[in-house]
């Protein structure tokens, strides 16, 4: 149906055929619509013309199949119904409730009226079952003509308009989609003045990723040892510096150890520069997996390491040392892939930030002698400075002391 004309279909479902005769007297004779326009006079106070319109066209059935019937017909034939006034009892078939949910799933447009008396169904029971009230009205039997004709007029002209608007929104539509082509024309020009600038920036992300990585990986090669992946000796002492002054600064514990192979030159001379590598490595190992996640372990020199032990205690580091020592020489040897039966071991010596050092280097050096003391003692062992006079800090110490940490009845030293 065009959305130029006005729709005056009216459908009435009623099983009572004088119900039939009273809607067509009130719709469709000249009475009625005098009745209208004498009611419109008397609400207003003075005469005001109603438009001229095509009669109603009504058209009367007594159940709600046959409502159903002539409602999809009615759809086939592009003549819609506007409005149905629907009664709520019509044995034996459906009640009006039951006919109005299939009228609505043929046509959801459609305006409905409820016929009832007061002894039907209350409004909550129907809008709970219904559950739409927008397009529902409810007229209460006994009905007055004029009622009547005012609500298939409103409802008509409500139809009308709201058909008016779904054919101005699908013309709405249609220049959307017009206007929304042009730009997608547009659009694609674009897309195509930018691919060439897209493709380039990603070839310079692609060339600033690779940049990165080499310069990452030469930071890498710049603070690490190639023989044992540990941090070279430049980068360690960069490292404790920052240490040794945030441990000034705060009071923090500060321990350092340091490390060196057992004659190591003798396996040099006995076995070759290769095996002696593998040693070195090896022994790199054994001391990297058996830190904690706050510890630090660099390449000093040769077969030297030092290892900065952060927050702990003399007492801590000692033990701890003492077990990266047993750990060298139980695991160390067997990771040697060119020599079988070769036992490794570790000199180790300690000292921390309490006993005064007041340069890094100076701290690094208490520990080396405690690790000159601990070759001395015969290797594979551990030493650690301590006070000279018991009671006194060790700090006020004039002369500080090495003792040993590794009992004697340990293992044998590797001579």
């Amino acid at each position: 149906m065009s959305t130029d004309s006005l729709n005056r279909r009216i459908l009435v479902v009623d099983d009572n055929p004088s119900i039939h005769d009273d809607f067509r007297r009130v719709l469709q004779s000249e009475t009625g619509l005098k009745a209208f326009e004498l009611a419109r006079s008397a609400l207003f106070g003075e005469s005001i013309p109603v438009p001229s319109h095509e009669p109603f066209q009504v058209d009367c059935v007594d159940q709600g199949q046959a409502a159903l019937t002539a409602m999809e017909t009615a759809r086939s034939e592009d003549r819609p119904y506007a409005v149905a006034f629907v009664d709520m009892r019509m044995p034996p078939g459906w009640d009006g409730l039951e006919t109005i949910e299939h009228l609505w799933k043929a046509d959801s447009r459609l305006q409905v009226v409820i016929c009832t008396a007061y002894s039907d169904q209350p409004w909550d029971e129907i809008r709970e079952r219904i559950g739409r009230t927008d397009k529902l009205l409810i007229l209460q039997k006994p009905f007055n003509g004029i009622e009547v004709l005012q609500l298939a007029t409103a409802l008509c002209w409500k139809w009308d308009l709201a058909n008016k608007a779904v054919g101005q929104l699908y013309e709405l539509s249609r220049q959307v989609e017009e206007r929304t082509a042009e730009l997608q024309r547009a659009n694609r020009q674009l897309t195509e003045i930018n691919g060439a600038l897209m493709r380039t920036v990603a070839n310079l992300e692609m060339a600033q990723t690779e940049i990165l990585r080499q310069n990452g990986e030469l930071e890498r090669l710049a603070s690490r040892d190639p023989l044992t992946g540990c941090l070279n000796r430049r980068a360690f002492y960069a490292l404790f510096e920052k240490a040794f002054a945030e441990s000034r600064e705060h009071g923090n514990e500060l321990c350092c150890v340091m490390v060196d192979i057992d004659n190591f030159k003798r396996v040099n001379d006995q076995y070759g520069h290769a095996v002696g590598d593998q040693a070195i490595q090896a022994v790199a190992n054994c001391l990297s997996t058996g830190l904690r996640l706050t510890d630090t372990v660099g390449r000093y020199g040769g077969e030297e390491f030092c290892l900065m032990f952060s927050r702990t205690t003399l007492a801590e580091a000692m033990d701890l040392a003492e077990r990266l020592r047993i750990r060298v020489g139980t695991e160390a040897g067997s990771r040697l892939r060119m020599v079988s039966g070769l036992t490794l071991t570790v000199s180790i010596g300690v000292s921390a930030i309490a006993f005064g050092a007041r340069t890094p280097l100076e701290l690094i050096d208490q520990a080396d002698k405690a690790l000159y003391a601990a070759k001395e003692g015969g290797r594979n062992c551990v030493m650690a400075l301590a006070v000279l006079v018991p009671g006194m800090h060790p700090s006020e110490q004039l002369e500080l002391q090495v003792k040993r940490v590794t009992p004697r009845s340990g293992p044998p030293s590797a001579r």
